[in-house]
C-alpha cells in the first residue's frame, strides 16, 4: 500500500473512533443532567392561623410546605424559610407569624440533637405578651423539631438565653 493510502486510512479510522467516542460521551450526559427537583427539598414551617384556632390556643401552629435548596443544612434553611413569614396567599388564608421582620440568625448549631439558635437583637424588639411569646416559641420549635436531626431547641439573642422565650 502506498504511504498516502496508509495515512488516509489512519486518519479515517481515527476520525471514526473519535466520532464513536463523542457520541457515547454525549449520550451519557443525557442521563446525568440535573433537574430542579433534585436540588430542592420540601420542609415544613409552622405558622399560627386564627381561622384554625390559634387565637384560642397561642401554641397552636400549622405546617406549610416550603422549598429550600438541597445543599443547605436543613435546620438553618427551614429557619430562614420561617423567618420569611407567610406569603400573601398564606395571609389571605389566615396564617400569621409573631416573629419580627428583619430578624437574622447569628449562629446555628446542632449538638446531640439539640439546635442552638442565636438571633440578632431585632428578635426581641417590641415583643410583649405571653401569647405572642408562646406563639413564637411554638413556631420555631415545631419547625425545627420537624427535622430528623433535631429533638429540642435552645434560643438565644446576641448570646443571652436568660429570659428569652422560656417554655
Amino acid at each position: 500500500m502506498s504511504k498516502i493510502l496508509k495515512s488516509f486510512l489512519y486518519i479515517a479510522i481515527c476520525a471514526f473512533v473519535f466520532i464513536i467516542l463523542a457520541k457515547a460521551y454525549n449520550s451519557s450526559l443525557e442521563y446525568k443532567t440535573a433537574n430542579a427537583f433534585e436540588w430542592e427539598k420540601d420542609i415544613s414551617i409552622y405558622l399560627s392561623n386564627g381561622k384554625m384556632g390559634s387565637e384560642g390556643d397561642c401554641t397552636l401552629v400549622f405546617p406549610l410546605t416550603r422549598k429550600i435548596i438541597n445543599a443547605e443544612t436543613f435546620g438553618p434553611g427551614a429557619l430562614e424559610a420561617l423567618l420569611k413569614g407567610p406569603t400573601l396567599e398564606d395571609k389571605e388564608n389566615g396564617y400569621s407569624t409573631g416573629i419580627n421582620d428583619n430578624v437574622l440568625i447569628q449562629k446555628f448549631e446542632i449538638l446531640d440533637k439539640v439546635a442552638y439558635v442565636d438571633f440578632n437583637l431585632v428578635f426581641n424588639d417590641k415583643v410583649a405578651g405571653s401569647c405572642r411569646v408562646q406563639a413564637i416559641r411554638s413556631q420555631i420549635e415545631n419547625t425545627l423539631n420537624d427535622l430528623p436531626d433535631i429533638d429540642s431547641v435552645v434560643i438565644s439573642v446576641s448570646g443571652e438565653t436568660k429570659g428569652i422565650l422560656e417554655p
